[in-house]
């Protein structure tokens, strides 16, 4: 049976934790257990970040979430069949007999007792007693990468150099472990076959269980020297470094996927992505609404009350407009063309701008000439 990890434990999570309480966490902690911050102790680090990485694989994935929280572990493969020498006495008819499992589907996988066989009998449904079994291939892990970006940046699509670290094949050894990729030698525990065989006896008769040698991992042979460039683990952490394009306009939240550039899949497997996160900085000037931007400036009561000139921010330096005399406060103005490129379709958003009309306290000259004019317009001051 594979050995059972706390995944909950490792991330720092609840076992009732959200989707997106899983990802903050891990994201915390692949910070916080990146090898390059722990040079004086790599190999824990790595270990640890090896760890935070197998937790959020398994329990970012509904599938085997629920597969870890049923049995503790993810299994792999399935159970033995009956037509191979698996086990024996007529297992499957005595269980249909005793509660009426159909026929074709009674231990298979998905099937109505397929749990329960799996918890007797171990879980290599359909696997050979005889030779080694080929370990499948699965795709390497994502690597994730935030970005972070000026709002004036957004204007037009920029170029972002993105550093990190992934586990590539080691070239020494094909990935293999072995030194020079040869130094195997036949697995002592399964003498190669990569299965053991194990008879258990219950109620219902002697069986026997077929189950993956945790020794060799089913390959049949086990390293008998260790690569000197990887020490064994056929993986290598290099530095990366890669020029991104983020697109104008782009949204804050937003993400990219750079296929392939992510750790080094498993037998064969595919490269995992890199996943790149976008982060706008908010800048105090403005507010964004999509492609549009939002503003509030001051404007001088006189220049409201007789008309001016008037200066506005834009992400590209101030700009001058006129208003009528008269303008009232909480006056909208709307500059056409001059806010972010819309991420979908390059057209550029608006700023709009209120006029807050700021009133000060009169000096002793203002207050004469305003006396005068209350006098005009025969205010009762």
């Amino acid at each position: 049976m594979p050995q059972k990890k706390d995944y909950y434990g490792i991330l720092e999570v609840s076992r009732d934790a959200s989707q997106e309480d899983i990802k903050k966490a891990y994201r915390v902690l692949v910070k916080k257990w990146h090898p390059d911050r722990h040079l004086e102790n790599k190999k824990v680090a790595e270990e640890k970040f090896k760890e935070v990485q197998e937790a959020y694989e398994v329990l970012s994935n509904p599938e085997k979430r629920k597969l870890y929280d049923r049995f503790g572990f993810v299994p792999e493969g399935g159970m033995p069949n009956g037509g191979n020498g698996s086990y024996t006495g007529g297992v499957e008819d005595i269980f249909k007999d005793f509660f009426g499992g159909g026929s074709g589907n009674f231990g298979d996988a998905g099937g109505p007792f397929s749990d329960f066989f799996d918890m007797f009998f171990g879980n290599e449904r359909g696997g050979s007693s005889r030779g080694t079994r080929t370990q499948r291939a699965s795709k390497g892990q994502d690597i994730h990468a935030t970005v972070t970006l000026e709002l004036e940046e957004l204007l037009y699509d920029v170029e972002k150099v993105i550093e990190y670290s992934r586990y590539e094949n080691c070239t020494s050894c094909n990935g293999t472990g072995a030194e020079g990729g040869t130094a195997f030698s036949t697995c002592p525990r399964c003498n190669g076959r990569g299965q053991i065989a194990e008879e258990q006896r219950t109620f219902f008769g002697t069986f026997v269980k077929n189950y993956t040698c945790p020794t060799c991992n089913g390959q049949g042979k086990i390293i008998s020297k260790k690569c000197s460039v990887c020490g064994g683990s056929g993986k290598n952490y290099k530095k990366e470094r890669l020029s991104v394009k983020i697109p104008a306009g782009i949204e804050d939240g937003y993400v990219l996927k750079i296929t392939g550039k992510g750790n080094n899949g498993l037998n064969g497997g595919p490269n995992g992505d890199l996943i790149v996160h976008i982060k706008v900085i908010n800048n105090p000037k403005f507010r964004r609404n999509g492609a549009d931007l939002e503003t509030e400036i001051k404007v001088d009561y006189i220049t409201a009350a007789l008309g001016g000139t008037i200066k506005i921010p834009t992400l590209e330096g101030n700009i001058t407009e006129k208003i009528s005399e008269g303008t009232n406060p909480g006056t909208i103005i709307r500059l056409k063309n001059l806010g972010l490129p819309n991420f979908t379709g390059k057209k550029r958003g608006d700023i709009y701008v209120k006029l807050n009309v700021e009133i000060n306290k009169p000096s002793m000259r203002e207050k004469k000439y305003l006396k005068e004019i209350a006098k005009i317009k025969k205010l009762d001051i």
